[in-house]
């Protein structure tokens, strides 16, 4: 059983680890280049997928404007990305409940099916994982 789950229009995609999810959806290099270029290319995808719905893009930087963040981009690493892209509806994303990737943010006590409908718990968990950072 695969980890993670990615259900985009009509495509679906299988990845056992967060790593190859970033690799596909955001660089296919991101772990190997450097800070400042993993930031530019959060930027440019951010960018690419916010512009037509008017969107704000909200940098680590100035997180103390955070007003709501179910409506809006967060760019502090390659999770608040996925978490942002989830919350606006961009793509779906299944995790299974022993995974414990976005998982692990959450109650899971209640949920009964093997996987997690993590766009469903995308806000808590955003919060969760900045009240940590």
């Amino acid at each position: 059983m695969e980890k993670l789950i990615v259900i985009e229009g009509k495509n679906t995609y299988k990845y056992n680890d967060i790593e190859s999810l970033v690799k596909n959806f955001i660089h296919p290099n991101y772990y190997e280049v450097t800070t400042e270029q993993r930031e530019e290319e959060l930027e440019k995808k951010a960018v690419a997928n916010t512009t037509l719905d008017n969107i704000p893009i909200i940098k680590w930087k100035d997180r103390n404007v955070i007003k709501d963040i179910s409506n809006a981009m967060i760019l502090y690493d390659e999770f608040t990305y996925i978490l942002s892209m989830l919350q606006l509806q961009k793509f779906y994303l299944l995790e299974a409940k022993e995974a414990n990737i976005f998982g692990k943010y959450i109650n899971q006590n209640d949920i009964k099916d093997n996987y997690i409908i993590v766009n469903s718990f995308a806000n808590q968990i955003m919060q969760k994982y900045l009240e940590d950072k």
